[in-house]
């Protein structure tokens, strides 16, 4: 014993413990969310019986994540997480981190990429759309020669962002196996590599071809990650025609990583205030972080997604589909009807042809822009010695209103102490855990402080692990409106780890780190 807790006198260890003890906080609750949403984050490793999932085609459960296409040729996947939604008056925050190597190429490009996709959570049994090109989210129509290629878009499409490595996605098409509207006539100085977001499922036009699910799905923007210079990008105007756009790119990057490292895709839809209290769709800002720990590169940087979209079908038969003849009919104007769907759900899919490579993802993790950030923590003890963890020094909450002009602002002295809650059940569970008791040893939280004691039993050996939710504060002005809602419940971060390995070796004194281990706060 004297050994363990040489350099802590008898009283000192009293006092420590007296003061972590006398000052942990009981358990409490908290008011469910006004907007009815709660964050949702799943590793996808070894997650076949994960209930809300549910997969497509080829793909399949793994130890390293969801894997939409083995790399070979001719594959199709997708992954849905139909067992939630979301809903989205306040926006979407998703992160999640893929994987795009082996395989072999076709002219010099792998393919064909991935996509990440919403969609309207009324839709209770969803279909991938087209494999190849489509890479599972747009549609593709053919002649009668290749009427088993015909393929319907995702069923009750909102937004489709494609990482598409091989550059079809973004492309018109109008040939005898494959016809979609898109993009024509472009020069592009990098074709492969771009972003590309592709809009929602169209009305039907006629029983000619252009029905439900075969219009629609329009390009509404597209970047290439590979050159700043050239040709790089297109994006959609009103007057149904695409605008050239310039590229910045602080560092140049194929989407495609191949040296077995996952990169992170970080997506925002911001609410667009055309008024106070009026909003037309969404604000859409997508950046990719290229290297661990690195700073995120902003591809695309808030296109303005509005609830209607003036668009062309441009790859129209001259009369039917239905037929062997291979004539292009005249394009002509649509509007597509945007409007965003009350509760969404989300979804992964990627598609391989005679280009292939192997998709996989995993850590997704879905919150409100804003939300809360609580990252993992590491402190370390000796036998039988309480250790005090400050927690929240590599956390952040928000404060401010919300808008992409003048964003609010992420510190960790935006947190209110008094929301912190260790492991809950589940993602509606309203009890604010304030202490809890494991084989390993006792923890508790001091809502004065903001400090996390762990005081291990008397057998502990090795490691021991605890997860922890945050949230900021919610302001409302005279009248009583919300202006920050960050206290909500709808706002409480995605878990974070604390971890306490057990010292061996030099025990004096408690030795505390509070080292970032998980992605940071951009």
């Amino acid at each position: 014993m004297k050994k363990n807790l040489k350099g802590l006198s008898w009283m000192s260890l009293i006092f420590v413990l007296f003061t972590n003890f006398a000052y942990a906080q009981t358990d409490s609750t908290e008011v469910a969310s006004i907007y009815g949403f709660y964050s949702y984050s799943s590793s996808l490793m070894n997650a076949s019986a994960a209930p809300e999932l549910s997969i497509q085609g080829s793909a399949s459960h793994t130890s390293t994540g969801i894997q939409l296409t083995p790399a070979s040729s001719g594959q199709f996947g997708g992954l849905f997480i139909n067992g939630r939604t979301f809903t989205s008056v306040n926006g979407l925050h998703v992160e999640f981190e893929y994987d795009m190597k082996n395989g072999t190429p076709l002219g010099g490009a792998y393919g064909d990429g991935l996509s990440f996709f919403l969609y309207d959570g009324a839709v209770t049994s969803p279909t991938i759309g087209a494999p190849g090109a489509g890479i599972g989210y747009s549609y593709n129509r053919t002649q009668n020669t290749y009427a088993s290629q015909r393929k319907a878009g995702l069923s009750g499409a909102y937004l489709g962002i494609a990482l598409d490595e091989f550059g079809n996605f973004k492309s018109k098409r109008f040939q005898g196996e494959s016809r979609v509207n898109g993009i024509a006539g472009v020069a592009w100085s990098q074709a492969t590599s771009h972003v590309t977001l592709r809009g929602a499922r169209g009305a039907a036009i006629n029983a000619n071809g252009l029905g439900l699910g075969y219009t629609g799905y329009p390009v509404l923007v597209t970047r290439s990650t590979l050159s700043n210079s050239g040709a790089v990008g297109r994006i959609l105007q009103t007057d149904r025609s695409y605008l050239a756009t310039s590229n910045s790119l602080p560092s140049l990057f194929d989407l495609r990583n191949n040296a077995g490292e996952f990169r992170k895709v970080y997506l925002d839809l911001i609410p667009h205030f055309t008024t106070p209290t009026t909003t037309d769709g969404f604000d859409i800002k997508v950046d990719i972080q290229t290297t661990q720990n690195g700073t995120p590169v902003n591809v695309i940087n808030y296109y303005h997604y509005k609830t209607s979209v003036p668009y062309t079908e441009n790859a129209n038969p001259q009369i039917t589909d239905f037929n062997t003849s291979d004539v292009e009919g005249a394009a002509t104007p649509q509007t597509l009807d945007a409007t965003v769907p009350a509760v969404l759900k989300l979804g992964f899919a990627a598609a391989t042809g005679g280009a292939y490579q192997q998709h996989i993802i995993r850590n997704v993790k879905l919150t409100l822009p804003y939300a809360a950030v609580a990252n993992d923590d590491i402190a370390s003890t000796c036998k039988l010695q309480p250790v005090n963890i400050p927690v929240f020094t590599n956390d952040i909450a928000y404060k401010g209103p919300i808008s992409v002009t003048t964003p609010p602002t992420g510190s960790s002295s935006n947190i209110d102490y008094s929301t912190f809650s260790f492991t809950k059940n589940n993602d509606t569970d309203l009890t604010l855990y304030r202490k809890k008791v494991t084989p390993q040893g006792t923890w508790t939280y001091n809502k004065t402080t903001g400090i996390v004691t762990f005081n291990p039993s008397s057998g502990f050996t090795g490691t021991a692990t605890m997860t922890y939710t945050i949230k900021g504060r919610t302001v409302k002005d005279s009248n009583g409106k919300i202006i920050e809602p960050y206290g909500d419940t709808a706002y409480r971060s995605t878990p974070a780890t604390i971890t306490v390995n057990l010292k061996t070796t030099g025990c004096i004194y408690s030795v505390i780190s509070n080292r970032m281990v998980t992605q940071g706060v951009k």
